[in-house]
C-alpha cells in the first residue's frame, strides 16, 4: 500500500503555521509534521511505502512550492492522510472526507476510531466529533485516491497536554486506521 501524508501547513511555518498557541511555544506546523513523520514511520514498518509532504501549495495555487495533490495524484498513492490542529477553544478529534459513504469516509473512520480509542485513556474529556463531510477542501477534493483530513485536537484548550505529550501515540493512532481501513478493503 502506497501512502501519502500530508503535515499541514508550510513547511518551517513559513509562510503560514497553522493555528499556534503563542503561551506554550506550539505551532500547527510542527505537531503536523512531528505527527505525519512518525505515522510514517509506523506504516514503513507495517510494509507501506510512504511519501511524506509539507508544502505550503496544496493544488497548484502557490507555484513556487511543490503541489500537494499533484504530487499525491502522480505517485498514484493508494491513500491520503492531511494531518492537522485544530483551534477554537473546543476539545478532540475530528476526521474529515469529502464523501462520507464512499472509500474517504471509511479511511477517515478507520482513523477517527483509532485516534480516540489511543488518546481518551490520557483524558477522558478528549471529544470524539466524529467524520465530518467538506467538498471544499482541495486535498480531499482534488486527490483521486481516499483521502482523509485528521484534526488531531485544539491547541488553545486543555488538548494542549495532549498535543504536546502524546505526540507518537497519535501517530501511531493515524497508522492503525489507515492499516485497518487497507484490512478490510
Amino acid at each position: 500500500m502506497k501512502v501519502f501524508i500530508n503535515p499541514g501547513h508550510a513547511a518551517g511555518g513559513n509562510p503560514a503555521p497553522g493555528c499556534v498557541n503563542r503561551a506554550e511555544h506550539l505551532r500547527e506546523c510542527d505537531i503536523a509534521l512531528t505527527v505525519g513523520s512518525l505515522a510514517g514511520e509506523f506504516l514503513e514498518a507495517a510494509g507501506c511505502r510512504v511519501k511524506l509532504l509539507q508544502s505550503h501549495n496544496l493544488a497548484t495555487e502557490s507555484p513556487a512550492y511543490p503541489s500537494v495533490t499533484g504530487e499525491a495524484n502522480r505517485w498514484l498513492a493508494d491513500a491520503f492522510v492531511s494531518i492537522h490542529v485544530n483551534a477554537g477553544g473546543s476539545r478532540g478529534a475530528e476526521t474529515l472526507c469529502y464523501w462520507q459513504y464512499g472509500a474517504g469516509g471509511r479511511l477517515a473512520a478507520c482513523i477517527q476510531k483509532q485516534l480516540v480509542d489511543s488518546i481518551r485513556p490520557f483524558d477522558k474529556g478528549y471529544a470524539d466529533r466524529g467524520v465530518k463531510e467538506n467538498k471544499h477542501l482541495c486535498v480531499l477534493r482534488e486527490t483521486y485516491m481516499p483521502a482523509a483530513l485528521v484534526e488531531l485536537g485544539f491547541i488553545d484548550s486543555e488538548d494542549v497536554q495532549l498535543l504536546k505529550e502524546h505526540q507518537e501515540d497519535m501517530a501511531r493512532a493515524v497508522a492503525r486506521g489507515v492499516t485497518d481501513y487497507w484490512r478490510d478493503i
